[in-house]
This record gives structure tokens, C-alpha cells and sequence, in this order.
């Protein structure tokens, strides 16, 4: 019986670890396609060009951060992604540089 007992605390405990991590608001954005979907909007208001003429071409994601290559109304441009912020590539690099990174 405190056999049984034990195993139904550690399922108890797999189950609501399971559960906390999978409904972790960034992976569950990542696996869902959420974040591009708010990248595609992003770019479209960043560079005037309408969403339904935006296509991601290629992607490196990795826990919070990405690099996207997209066509944006017909010219490719490189995303990148720290946590949950955006930016055009070239912007990204002068901030780093200018920081000292």
C-alpha cells in the first residue's frame, strides 16, 4: 500500500511538471507558430509591405532566440530574435557593436 502511495506522489509530480513546462508561454508560442506569425506583423508595419506578401524562407530558432530569412515584398531581409523582441539583422549588429559586444 505505501508503494502505491509513493508512485501516485511521483506521478502526481511528473504529470504537474509536464504540464508546467508545456504550458510555458514560449514554447508553446515557439511550437505553435505564434512567433512568426507576430514577426510576419512586425515586418509588414516595420517595412510598409502587406502581410500577405511576406514569406519566411528559412529559420534557426532556438529557446527564445531565431535568426529568419524572409522575403519581404519581393527583397530578402534577415530577422532576428532575442527573447521576445524583433529586429532587422543590420540594426541588431550596430546596437551590439555599439555596446561592446
Amino acid at each position: 500500500m505505501n508503494n502505491k502511495i509513493q508512485f501516485m506522489k511521483h506521478l502526481f509530480l511528473a504529470v504537474t511538471t509536464a504540464f508546467v513546462i508545456t504550458s510555458c508561454g514560449a514554447i508553446s508560442r515557439g511550437t505553435t507558430g505564434t512567433t512568426e506569425s507576430k514577426l510576419i506583423k512586425i515586418v509588414s508595419v516595420e517595412q510598409g509591405c502587406p502581410v500577405e506578401n511576406i514569406k519566411i524562407i528559412d529559420k534557426v530558432k532556438g529557446l527564445g532566440s531565431g535568426s529568419y530569412a524572409l522575403e519581404v515584398c519581393g527583397k530578402r531581409m534577415v530577422y532576428k530574435q532575442a527573447g521576445t523582441t524583433f529586429m532587422e539583422s543590420s540594426k541588431m549588429q550596430t546596437i551590439m557593436q555599439s555596446s561592446g559586444n
